[in-house]
């Protein structure tokens, strides 16, 4: 608790006002260059600010990339990115440079942030400054930490510089403040089609060009690095097989362990199917209570897969089933059938962004699993640090969305 109000209290004096005044004083003294002139609206260099270190909102972010390169497809893309996501995002063949932002040690406790913020201005004099831009895109929005993308684009000096209002969520209202050009909308929208939609909104096209199959169709820069690792990638296992991922951010968003076990073995019994198990280093442990559980040779890669080597698994396997997480986006993004067990209730209908309304994976075979209703004493999202709503999706259930998927395959 103590900690949570610290982080809260530092976030809060981190204002987007004192970031311009930050940026107006290195810009006084020389250590990052004059804001430019807008010259005849030419975009030929373009720098797309996702400094953050979530999977998922990475994997839903790559839409807007790939629709700015869709607007300007002679223009240079140039990326700042959590590094973690850096070797991805080099894989895009329109990507010009990426630059990888590492994140400080501690910069999520506390006054962490001020380090975060410190970190962000040393990585754009390191890399970034020599580099001049027409036009950035920060697409984050509805989060405390989405003026971090905003203050990245702001150094650049870029001209044109865009981004969703504050006045979208009222989180941080003044972050427009830093931008150029503000976005308004997007109310019940899923992520990957308010990201598409932002520079349609930001007067560069129709803000209706982009339409709603955006978030039922797969990635297509995930599908194409994919396809072009596909010839030497190596499988984690020789025949068929099926990705289970029992890991999630949150407590309150992993399905129990032991249910995911009888799910792993309604596969391996009714379609054969040997399971591969993925995770971070940090969920080693649950893999590997998992792979004990189902028995019969399946396997844990937890902690040992890079993003491109997750990509290579998940794109490989017949089947994804999982909580809601990173390695789920990536899964419905490929196109493949996927399951998702989340917490959160059908019956809200609250413009909320861990809804499945907004943030299930993208893709034309997935399938979401969720409780009814809340459990006492939650409303909306399930707000216990322990598997609570959750519980209640029964294994029967994603049993029937997985034959499901498989009798649809087969028509």
């Amino acid at each position: 608790m103590i900690k949570t109000a610290i982080g809260r209290a530092a976030k809060f004096g981190v204002s987007p006002e004192m970031l311009l005044v930050r940026a107006k004083m290195l810009r006084m003294f020389g250590y990052i260059p004059k804001q430019q002139d807008e010259k005849n609206g030419q975009v030929r260099r373009i720098f797309f600010s996702f400094p953050y270190h979530q999977l998922g909102d990475f994997i839903l972010a790559l839409t807007l990339l790939e629709r700015t390169h869709e607007l300007w497809p002679a223009a240079e893309i140039d990326v700042a990115v959590g590094a973690a996501f850096a070797s991805l995002v080099e894989q895009i063949p329109y990507v010009q440079r990426v630059f990888p932002i590492i994140r400080p040690s501690g910069s999520d406790i506390g006054f962490g942030v001020y380090r975060e913020f410190a970190n962000l201005t040393k990585c754009y004099r390191e890399q970034i400054v020599s580099r001049h831009y027409d036009l950035a895109i920060s697409p984050r929005w509805g989060s405390l930490d989405s003026h971090f993308g905003a203050y990245l684009a702001y150094l650049t000096g870029a001209p044109v510089r865009c981004g969703y209002s504050g006045e979208n969520d009222g989180v941080r209202p003044t972050v427009d403040r830093l931008y150029s050009v503000s976005a308004r909308g997007g109310a019940f929208e899923h992520e990957s089609l308010r990201y598409s939609r932002l520079l349609g909104r930001c007067g560069f096209e129709a803000e209706d060009a982009v339409g709603e199959e955006v978030s039922r169709s797969s990635i297509r820069p995930l599908w194409a690095v994919a396809q072009q690792r596909r010839a030497y990638a190596e499988r984690p296992v020789v025949g068929r097989y099926a990705v289970i991922s029992p890991g999630a951010s949150f407590l309150n968003k992993r399905w129990p362990v032991e249910s995911f076990a009888a799910v792993g073995r309604h596969l391996r019994e009714t379609f054969a199917l040997q399971i591969v198990v993925v995770g971070s280093a940090s969920e080693a442990e649950i893999c590997r209570s998992l792979c004990l559980l189902i028995g019969d040779g399946a396997i844990s890669l937890a902690g040992k897969t890079e993003i491109l080597n997750l990509v290579d698994v998940i794109a490989g396997a017949e089947l994804f089933i999982g909580n809601d997480s990173g390695s789920s986006h990536i899964a419905g993004g490929l196109g493949l059938k996927t399951v998702v067990v989340n917490a959160f209730p059908a019956d809200c209908k609250e413009d909320i962004p861990n809804s499945p309304v907004r943030f299930r994976p993208v893709g034309t075979a997935v399938r979401v699993i969720q409780p009814e209703k809340n459990l006492q004493p939650c409303t909306g999202m399930c707000t216990m640090n322990w598997q609570h709503c959750i519980q209640q999706v029964q294994i029967e259930k994603v049993n029937a969305a997985l034959d499901s998927l498989f009798v649809m395959a087969e028509n």
